[in-house]
């Protein structure tokens, strides 16, 4: 089979063009499209690199082709930062009766591991090739978390500062868009909602909206969560690698829960900060995660020299940071806290930082009241089904892990079905599996519809038993009945059955209900009409 030719206007006037082997495995399909390795081959010396040129699928909304056009127009040639090169228009068939536009997003070639695998244990890449330089990192990981947070947050700001500085912020910052490349590098990647700093310009006007959330909750800031579009500056991205900063050295979040709790906690709660227990980390993290932009720190650089400033006398925790962590498990075991995660950040922080082996590979002893605390953290809860759920929608909504996120929902169904937590999970997959057009649903299904639609096989009756078990899993999942209830209410183009209003009705009554004690003003709406719309139809 012939090279695939791709050379644009503004790549004939560089004199380069980029050649595709169409027979070479593909290295890796999302929600947008298919990314193939290319060659850039500059005609004037005949030099060759190695580059990753992503195919977008031909009906794409334009959203999504603007989205793709900004992300590769921020060039900028930064070891801490992937490099686009270009957004490509080839017109097929140009003086034929139906001209096609095919459209090529180019950018460095990386390979490796994404940072959030590799905080899973994760060290090899997509082949399942060992990387050297993750295995020392999940290894300093593993017994020395101030080392490891403190490297990482040191790239992570490296690349910051040089994306600042050029007048754009990434505004999606978390370890599923850091990766750890084979050739020892940690990249920031995916700009594909960056945002200009210096106005406000149409493509962001036609990209964001005031009042639209975008990002990831666990990571956003305020004025994110906000869709303040405005006030979103260089200290939105700081207060994410704060979240980070916090995440590296305590091994869990400082906010958890379904979407709508976390943008709550996000507005309104402060950061745990005594379960970070070195005292000049916690002072880092308190200023890079002030719920006031003005009380962070204003610039990367900034943040960036503290962190150079953290020394090995930071790294040992005071008696009283060891004396509030452990404090925190007894107000967990009184009812005052969620068990699971702040035990495991304990015995992680303590072991780590106190050097007690946490591990039978360990020749160390282990106090007895360590182990049975390290054994309720290695608990299966410690990971239940409502976490793999928020985890999963991350992953979806990254072109480059969406396979990842497809993967652990449908793992989530099988492997977690006859749990409580997982009804939301179950129910996400039947939306996500459903063929028909789902205009009355949420924002966030609509976003990862279209970013699965190539990675889920769609078909009826497989959504409506997802649907079905979703609510056997937990009859007060609002979400689980909405589903349900709306399979009943479309019939033959939901379920391959007549519709039934009366069951309808009574799910979406109940389902109201539940969704006004949890207080989402988004379902409580989508439930409103259509008990609205049912009672039309029940009249008639």
């Amino acid at each position: 089979m012939p090279l695939i030719y791709i050379q644009g206007e503004n790549e004939k006037k560089k004199h380069i063009h980029y050649e595709v082997d169409p027979e070479l495995p593909s290295l890796g399909e999302g929600g947008m499209g298919q990314v193939l390795k290319g060659v850039m081959v500059n005609e004037t010396n005949g030099v060759r690199r190695d580059v990753a040129i992503k195919f977008l699928f031909e009906d794409l909304p334009a959203h999504a082709i603007e989205r793709a056009k900004r992300e590769a127009s921020i060039q900028i040639h930064n070891e801490n930062l992937v490099e686009m090169f270009g957004f490509i228009e080839v017109i097929e068939n140009p003086d034929g009766p139906r001209p096609i536009k095919r459209y090529h997003v180019v950018s460095e070639l990386l390979q490796g591991v994404m940072l959030f695998d590799l905080l899973n244990g994760k060290t090899t890449d997509k082949n399942g090739n060992e990387i050297p330089f993750a295995q020392e990192l999940y290894s300093q990981y593993q017994n020395d978390r101030f080392g490891f947070a403190a490297f990482i947050v040191k790239n992570i700001l490296s690349g910051l500062m040089a994306l600042h500085d050029k007048g754009y912020i990434h505004r999606d910052l978390d370890p599923s868009n850091v990766m750890i490349t084979t050739d020892g590098k940690v990249k920031i990647i995916d700009f594909g909602i960056a945002k200009r700093l210096d106005n406000l310009n149409t493509q962001d006007q036609q990209l964001t909206s005031t009042g639209q959330f975008i990002g990831k909750a666990a990571y956003a800031a305020p004025e994110l969560v906000l869709g303040d579009v405005h006030h979103q500056d260089k200290t939105t991205d700081i207060y994410a690698v704060g979240i980070m900063l916090f995440q590296f050295i305590t091994g869990t979040m400082p906010f958890e829960g379904t979407m709508a709790e976390l943008i709550k906690k996000q507005l309104n709660e402060k950061i745990p900060l005594k379960m970070i227990p070195y005292k000049a980390v916690r002072n880092i993290v308190a200023k890079a995660t002030a719920k006031k932009q003005a009380d962070r720190y204003q610039s990367a650089t900034e943040m960036r020299v503290d962190v150079e400033h953290l020394s090995k006398a930071d790294a040992v925790p005071s008696a009283t940071s060891a004396g509030e962590i452990v404090a925190s498990i007894a107000d967990v075991k009184k009812g005052k806290g969620k068990l699971i995660g702040i035990v495991a950040a304990a015995v992680v922080v303590i072991g780590v930082g106190l050097g007690i082996a946490l591990s039978g590979d360990s020749d160390k002893p282990v106090p007895k009241e360590q182990t049975a605390v390290a054994a309720v953290a290695a608990a299966p809860e410690a990971r239940d089904a409502g976490k793999l759920t928020i985890e999963a929608i991350e992953k979806m909504s990254s072109p480059v892990t969406v396979n990842e996120g497809v993967d652990l929902l449908m793992e989530i169904a099988t492997k977690y079905g006859d749990k409580k937590e997982a009804a939301d999970g179950i129910a996400l997959l039947a939306a996500l599996t459903q063929p028909s057009d789902i205009e009355n649903t949420t924002e966030q299904i609509k976003s990862l519809r279209e970013a699965t639609a190539n990675d889920i096989f769609r078909d009826v009756e497989k959504a409506h038993a997802y649907a079905e078990q979703a609510v056997k899993t937990n009859p007060q999942s609002y979400k689980a009945l909405y589903e349900l209830a709306t399979d009943y209410l479309g019939g033959e183009a939901r379920m391959k059955k007549d519709p039934d209003y009366q069951k309808a009705q009574q799910l979406f009554t109940d389902g109201l209900k539940y969704a006004q004690t949890s207080g989402d003003k988004e379902y409580i709406e989508l439930f409103t009409g259509r008990l609205e719309l049912l009672k039309g139809l029940l009249e008639e």
